[in-house]
């Protein structure tokens, strides 16, 4: 029995904590508490803060329902943000994965997400259930999604929310077009009392063809969204690029957009100072690699996790303005499956195989922190990259159990749960 987010049915849902997990955490704080000779029911505002702001997000969770002074201190924003800090680094509570259809434009509904750091892997449907409707993920950014109604909607709308508290807002989407590209970053330092929405920085990307004296120009425009003023405001930047961008795959690192395109370039957006480039890949797309990108985030960099006819490479961009790449990690896939024969066999000759296939025998699908999720054949892993003295793979499911459409183009969000709260609009 696992406890998490609660509704019935989809009530435990996010359960990334299990009964006897929550229990012993109570048990801990409790003898750390009665080792300095208080009593919990009279434990003093600023020690309990203290004592609290250090403790994981998954479980602070289930501790706001301990009394209700750690309900009140636990849902203090000064709380969240010093627990923020304090309770570094975030770990990863577990994935969200969405399948799509190869050939059809209208969305997949079925969503699942994955808890990681549990005895018995599970899977659960319904996290999402609190918004009004179904909805696509987009991005996950320090414990807040962002998502979109799912195509075709009536009232197409943005939403921003905390799956652990299940608190949300929405923005309106308006002029709806299947060739905008939406991204979300919270950063939980920036929040401030007076201004909720000061961390959330909302991004649309556009693909523009334009005809111009009989010439086509290709480019992406970006807007950002105006919290204050609720509306979209344009950037007079411009990239010009032929390519087009892959869905999802995307993130904000720093405050810079990075985004896969479908030539293998990558594009990127300073929020900021509002300026794109381009940047060239660590390693030419030729034989011998496989067309499946991964990109990622660790230590705050940009990574970019690639497959070889016998490596796994992760690399870490040093410079983006010279498109500089540093080789953090080469895994050989002999070695890999020397560690885990119970799971994997023959992988280098399955891998090289298919390395051109759309559905590749091995497929990374997500990297945060060092933590790889990928697809081998037809079940789903986790694997830690900056762990070479053990290379273990986690078994988390099988593929088919996350869907009929899971094993091409699925979207991965590595999610770690927070207690930011959401701005109300």
């Amino acid at each position: 029995m696992y406890l998490g987010i609660v509704t019935k049915e989809a009530d435990s849902n996010l359960a990334c904590i299990s009964l006897s997990a929550f229990l012993c955490a109570k048990r801990r704080i409790k003898v750390l508490l009665l080792s300095m000779e208080m009593d919990l029911s009279q434990l003093n505002n600023d020690i309990s803060f203290n004592i609290l702001s250090r403790v994981p997000a998954n479980m602070l969770v289930q501790l706001k329902v301990v009394s209700k002074g750690w309900q009140r201190v636990i849902s203090d924003l000064d709380f969240t943000k010093i627990q923020m800090k304090r309770a570094e680094p975030v770990s990863i509570s577990g994935f969200f994965f969405q399948e799509r259809f190869e050939y059809c434009d209208i969305d997949v509904e079925n969503l699942s997400y994955i808890p990681i750091g549990t005895n018995q892997p599970e899977i659960y449907q319904n996290i999402l259930a609190f918004l009004p409707e179904k909805v696509v993920i987009l991005v996950s950014s320090n414990g807040l999604l962002c998502c979109r109604s799912c195509i075709p909607s009536l009232n197409p709308t943005i939403y921003i929310c905390n799956p652990a508290n299940k608190e949300w807002i929405s923005v309106k989407w308006e002029k709806i077009k299947r060739c905008d590209f939406i991204t979300f970053s919270f950063d939980p330092y920036s929040v401030s009392s007076f201004n909720a929405t000061k961390g959330y920085k909302l991004i649309r990307v556009i693909e523009v063809d334009d005809l111009i004296s009989e010439k086509e120009q290709l480019y992406f425009s970006f807007e950002m969204y105006d919290w204050e003023r609720e509306q979209w405001v344009r950037s007079k930047e411009l990239c010009y690029c032929e390519d087009s961008l892959c869905t999802n795959k995307q993130l904000i690192s720093k405050g810079i957009l990075y985004w896969l395109t479908d030539a293998y370039q990558i594009l990127s957006f300073d929020i900021e100072n509002q300026i794109s480039l381009l940047i060239s890949l660590p390693l030419p797309l030729s034989e011998g690699y496989s067309s499946e990108i991964c990109l990622g985030e660790s230590d705050g960099e940009l990574h970019c996790t690639m497959v070889s006819e016998d490596s796994i490479l992760v690399w870490a961009l040093v410079d983006r303005f010279c498109s500089k790449w540093d080789l953090k990690v080469s895994m050989p896939l002999k070695l890999i499956e020397q560690w885990n024969p119970e799971l994997v066999c023959n992988l280098v000759e399955r891998v090289a195989k298919t390395l051109a296939a759309k559905d590749p025998w091995l497929h990374p699908l997500a990297f945060k922190d060092g933590l790889l999720f990928l697809r081998i054949s037809n079940s789903a892993y986790t694997f830690r990259v900056d762990y070479m003295n053990n290379l273990k793979l986690r078994w988390l499911c099988n593929m088919v159990d996350l869907g009929p459409n899971s094993y091409i183009g699925p979207t991965v969000l590595p999610y770690s749960m927070s207690l930011a709260p959401v701005a109300k609009a």
